[in-house]
């Protein structure tokens, strides 16, 4: 096998063992990516998880699950890259689903790679939100909710509901389904409140969303934001927000989206 390997995983030392490991493969290794902002950081490292062929998911047992692991896996899925998924600890069904290769432990997938397998690329089903060099207008028809549902985002998907009919909102139940079918949402929500952990199949689906040019508004209420997750998203928006936001954008073409942001400014001005 002579694909590159991009390591996906937090940073918990594991990636110096599989590198020593297998001499003989080619790795793309994050730790090397550009440090100086989060916006470089966060590039480097969808780019390199769309552009390896191979991709290994590391998630050892007893340490928490990467938050921006699970956005990286649905960029290298969206671009029919071979995943490996190492999951130590309880395994998480939409790894189980989305991985080529799975296995229990770390040795397992080290072996493996020692066999020199032919891990081909897969056909990608990519399609762009944002044809390049046209005018086309991006209407907000589907808005796909994703993460924690409690009675905070279920009263604003209800008053979103009852001001726009015309508008299809649900919430994310299939992240494995969903991700096979992005082109069908217009706009996807990640919402985090601030007494849960980071919603890990929400993540994913911003990396899917990511990979298909889908816009993303994100609702972190934690105080210590996860940056990388920041830089995926293009709104930023509070709950109190967010039923404005659904409510009144229509059109996600620059000129009108800039139009509905400065009004949205404005009326928050004192």
């Amino acid at each position: 096998m002579s694909n590159k390997v991009y390591l996906i995983g937090s940073f918990h030392g594991f990636r110096d063992g599989i590198i020593q490991a297998l001499p003989n493969l080619s790795f793309s290794d994050p730790r090397k990516h550009r440090q100086s902002s989060v916006l470089k950081l966060a590039y480097d490292d969808l780019k390199e998880a769309e552009e390896c062929p191979v991709a290994l998911a590391v998630f050892p047992k007893g340490k928490s699950r990467g938050v921006m692991s699970y956005a990286e896996i649905g960029v290298a899925q969206a671009h029919g890259n071979h995943l490996i998924v190492v999951d130590e600890d309880t395994p998480d069904p939409l790894l189980e689903q989305l991985a080529d290769s799975h296995f229990s432990s770390l040795d397992e997938a080290i072996d493996f790679l020692k066999t020199n397998p032919n891990l081909e690329k897969k056909d990608a089903y990519i399609e762009s939100k944002y044809p390049a060099g046209t005018d086309e207008r991006l209407l907000v028809n589907t808005v796909l909710i994703c993460g924690e549902v409690d009675e905070a985002i279920d009263n604003t998907y209800t008053e979103v509901r009852e001001a726009r009919p015309d508008r299809t909102v649900l919430f994310s139940e299939d992240a494995y389904q969903e991700s096979r079918h992005m082109p069908r949402f217009d706009l996807i929500v990640a919402y985090f409140p601030a007494n849960k952990d980071w919603n890990r199949h929400a993540c994913f689906m911003m990396g899917a969303a990511y990979a298909h040019d889908i816009s993303e508004v994100i609702v972190d209420e934690h105080g210590w934001k996860y940056p990388p997750l920041q830089a995926l998203a293009r709104r930023h928006c509070t709950l109190p927000h967010l039923a404005e936001y659904l409510t009144e954008v229509d059109d996600l073409h620059i000129t009108a989206e800039a139009v509905n942001m400065y009004e949205f400014f404005k009326n928050q001005m004192p």
